[in-house]
C-alpha cells in the first residue's frame, strides 16, 4: 500500500493535543523518535504505562523483597533513562505505575501470569483483565479530559502482550471519542522474526486487532537524529541492537520509498463505513 505524509496531509492544530501511547519505557522513542522530533512546539504527551516497580514479594522471614526477573533492568534505572531522552527532545511525559507483563501477578492464585519469556508473546491472559480495565479508566482520564486529541498507539507487531493490551484500549478510547492513528512497532517491524517470530507484519497485526488497512502515512527519519535519542536508553542498546552500528542498521533497515521513515496507519472495522478522515492541513494560497 502506498503512504502520505504524514506531517503534510494531518493538521496537527485541529488538536489540543496528541498523545502517544508507550507501552514501556523506550517503545516511544523507538517508534516515533522522528514523529516527536518533528513535533517539537504542538503540545504533545508520552505516557507510558508499564513504568512501575514490580509488586513486592514477602520473603519467609516477612521482609519485602524485589522479585528478580534475569536479564530485566530495574524499572528505576529505566525511567531514568527515559526521562533523560524525553527531556532531550522537550517533550511532556508520563510515567503510570503499571509493572511489567513480567511482573504482574493474578488477583486469583498471586501467581506470575506470564511465567517465562515465550509467555510473553501470547494474547492477554484472562488474568490480566483487571489490570486492562484499570488502565482504560485511567487513560480515560487521561486523554478524553483534554479536549480534542490525536492518540497514537502502538499497532502490536512482534505481538508482545503489553503493545496487544495497549493496542485494544487505545480503539476504545477512539470509541469514545479520540483519533486514533496507529504506529509500527519498531524494532520488530524492521526484523520481522523478532518478538514472538514468524514474519509478523502490519496486516498481522490489524488483523489481530480484526481490522482492515484504511490508510498508511510516514515520516522521514534523521537518522543522527533518532540514534541520538535512543543513546539514553543505555540498558537497552545492547539489547535490542548488539551496538551502535547495529542500531543505525536496523534505523535503516526501516524504509519507505528508499528512505528511512516511521510508518502509521489508519484503520477501519471490517465492514464499517470509512472513518472520516483526520483534519487536513489548511491549503495555503499565494497572494
Amino acid at each position: 500500500m502506498t503512504a502520505a505524509s504524514l506531517l503534510e496531509l494531518i493538521d496537527f492544530d485541529a488538536y489540543e493535543r496528541v498523545v502517544i501511547l508507550s507501552p514501556h519505557l523506550d517503545d516511544a522513542a523507538l517508534s516515533c523518535g522522528g514523529l516527536l522530533h518533528a513535533l517539537q512546539g504542538v503540545p504533545t504527551l508520552v505516557v507510558t504505562l508499564c513504568s512501575g516497580n514490580p509488586p513486592p514479594l514477602l520473603s519467609a522471614d516477612g521482609t519485602r523483597r524485589l522479585p528478580p526477573r534475569r536479564g530485566h533492568v530495574s524499572p528505576r534505572i529505566r525511567r531514568a533513562e527515559d526521562i533523560a531522552a524525553m527531556h532531550s527532545i522537550d517533550a511532556a511525559f508520563v510515567h503510570l505505575s503499571f509493572p511489567d507483563a513480567i511482573y504482574r501477578r493474578s488477583l486469583r492464585t498471586d501467581k506470575l501470569i506470564y511465567r517465562s519469556a515465550r509467555e510473553r508473546w501470547v494474547a492477554p491472559h484472562a488474568d490480566d483483565n483487571a489490570y486492562v480495565e484499570e488502565l482504560h479508566q485511567l487513560l480515560r482520564r487521561i486523554c478524553l479530559d483534554l479536549g480534542p486529541i490525536l492518540l497514537v498507539s502502538p499497532l502490536g507487531i512482534g505481538d508482545h502482550v503489553d503493545h496487544q493490551i495497549t493496542a485494544r484500549v487505545a480503539l476504545r478510547l477512539a470509541a469514545a471519542g479520540a483519533s486514533l492513528l496507529f504506529y509500527e512497532d519498531f524494532p520488530y517491524v524492521a526484523n520481522p522474526d523478532s518478538g514472538r517470530g514468524g514474519g509478523d507484519n502490519p496486516a498481522a497485526a490489524l488483523a489481530r486487532l480484526q481490522l482492515e488497512p484504511g490508510q498508511r502515512f510516514f515520516v522521514p527519519v534523521d537518522v543522527e537524529g533518532k540514534m541520538r535519542l535512543l543513546r539514553h536508553y543505555v540498558s537497552q542498546v545492547p539489547v535490542l541492537f548488539g551496538s551502535d552500528d547495529g542500531m543505525r542498521e536496523a534505523i535503516e533497515r526501516a524504509q519507505y520509498d528508499g528512505r528511512p521513515c516511521e510508518m502509521f496507519w489508519r484503520a477501519t472495522a471490517p465492514g464499517a463505513a470509512r472513518a472520516p478522515r483526520s483534519p487536513a492541513r489548511p491549503v495555503r494560497k499565494d497572494s
